[in-house]
C-alpha cells in the first residue's frame, strides 16, 4: 500500500515563489521605481535621492522617480514603504533619524522601522562638528571640557529640535564628557547657527552643513568632529578620537530601504546597482562638499550597521531620558 504524503499549500506556494525568484529578479524593473523621500525637497536626502536617481538608470535600466513625503519627523515616509507591496517598485531613502532614533525617543510611534523594512545598502556616512560661538577662547576639545565643568550648567546648547540628531549628539558629549550645560531647540539647523552667532548659546555638535560656511569664514569655531577619522570637509580639525575621547564615535547615515518580503534577488539587484551609483564623480564630489563619504557595501553589512546603529541610540536616548508624546 503506498502511503500518501500530504504538502500543505503553504509549502507549494513557498515553492512556487522560490522557483519563479531567479526569473523574476532577472526581469526587474519593467517599470519605474519609486523611490521616498521622507523629507521636503531640497534638503540632503533629497538632494542624495535625486543625484542617485539620474545616474540609477544607466546601471539597472529602469527609471526612478523621486517621490517627497515628509511628516513626523521623517516617520510618514517609512510607514508608506512598509505598507506598500514587496516587489522592488517602491523604496524608502532614509536614514539615522527616522530608522534609529525615532523608536528610542517617540513613545507613540506605532511601529518599529527596522521590523517591516527591508535593509538594501548604505550610502553616505556624515560626521557631525563639535563648533563653538565667541564665548569660548580656546582651541582644543580638552580645553572646552574644562571650561564647561569650571562652571556646570552655566552654558546653553543649540540643537535643532528635541529628539533630533543634533539633541542626541549633545546628549552624548555630555555623558562622553562628564559635563552638564543647558539644552536650547530651535527649529531647525538655521536658528540653531544663528543662535551661536548671536552669543545666545554658546555650541553645538552639529550636522556639517549647518555651519560649514560660518567655520570657513571664521565667524564660528570648529573644535573636532565626531566620525572615525577627519572630515573632508575640515580635514584640519581633529577627530575626537584625536581628541582625548576613544570612544567618541557618532555619524549620521543615509541608505536605501525597501518593504518586508521584498525577494532577496531584487534586493541584491538593487544593493549592486546603488553601489556602482555612488561611485558617480557628481555624487563623490557634491557629498565631499559637505563633509559627507560614500560607505557602500553589503546587505549583510548594512544589516549589521542599522542593528548596530539602532542599539547605539537607543542607549544614548535612554541614558539621557529623553522622550517625545
Amino acid at each position: 500500500m503506498k502511503t500518501i504524503k500530504l504538502v500543505s499549500l503553504a509549502t507549494i506556494t513557498t515553492a512556487v515563489c522560490l522557483a519563479m525568484s531567479p526569473a523574476v529578479a532577472a526581469d526587474y524593473p519593467t517599470r519605474p521605481i519609486s523611490l521616498v523621500v521622507p523629507f521636503v525637497a531640497g534638503g540632503a536626502f533629497d538632494v542624495i535621492a535625486r543625484l542617485a536617481s539620474k545616474h540609477f538608470g544607466d546601471e539597472l535600466g529602469g527609471a526612478v522617480v523621486v517621490e517627497n513625503k515628509p511628516g513626523a519627523g521623517g516617520t510618514l515616509g517609512g510607514r508608506l514603504v512598509a505598507n506598500a507591496k514587496p516587489d522592488g517598485y517602491t523604496l524608502l531613502l532614509s536614514g539615522t533619524g527616522p530608522i534609529s532614533i525615532a523608536p528610542a525617543v517617540y513613545k507613540k510611534l506605532g511601529y518599529v522601522p527596522a521590523e517591516v523594512l527591508e535593509p538594501v545598502i548604505q550610502l553616505t556616512s556624515s560626521p557631525f562638528v563639535l563648533v563653538t560661538g565667541e564665548g569660548f577662547k580656546g582651541t582644543t576639545v580638552k580645553e572646552f571640557v574644562a571650561f564647561l565643568k569650571a562652571d556646570p550648567d552655566k552654558y546653553n546648547y543649540a540643537s535643532t529640535g528635541n529628539g533630533t540628531l543634533v539633541h542626541l549628539a549633545g546628549e552624548y558629549f555630555q555623558q562622553q564628557t562628564i559635563t552638564a550645560f543647558l539644552h536650547v531647540p530651535y527649529s531647525g539647523g538655521a536658528p540653531a547657527t544663528q543662535s551661536m552667532l548671536a552669543n545666545t548659546t554658546l555650541f553645538s555638535i552639529t550636522n556639517v552643513p549647518n555651519v560649514l560656511g560660518q567655520i570657513k569664514s571664521g565667524k564660528l569655531k570648529g573644535l573636532a568632529t565626531t566620525g572615525p577619522k577627519r572630515s573632508s570637509a575640515f580635514f584640519e580639525i581633529p577627530t575626537m578620537i584625536e581628541s582625548g575621547y576613544p570612544e567618541f564615535d557618532l555619524t549620521g547615515w543615509i541608505g536605501i530601504f525597501a518593504p518586508l518580503g521584498t525577494e532577496p534577488g531584487i534586493i541584491q539587484k538593487l544593493n549592486a546597482a546603488f553601489a556602482k551609483v555612488m561611485q558617480a564623480p557628481e555624487i563623490k564630489a557634491r557629498l565631499i562638499e559637505q563633509g559627507d563619504e560614500v560607505a557602500t557595501g553589503s546587505t549583510k553589512d548594512f544589516t549589521a550597521f542599522v542593528a548596530a546603529s539602532n542599539k547605539k541610540w537607543q542607549k544614548i536616548a535612554n541614558d539621557a531620558k529623553v522622550e517625545i508624546d
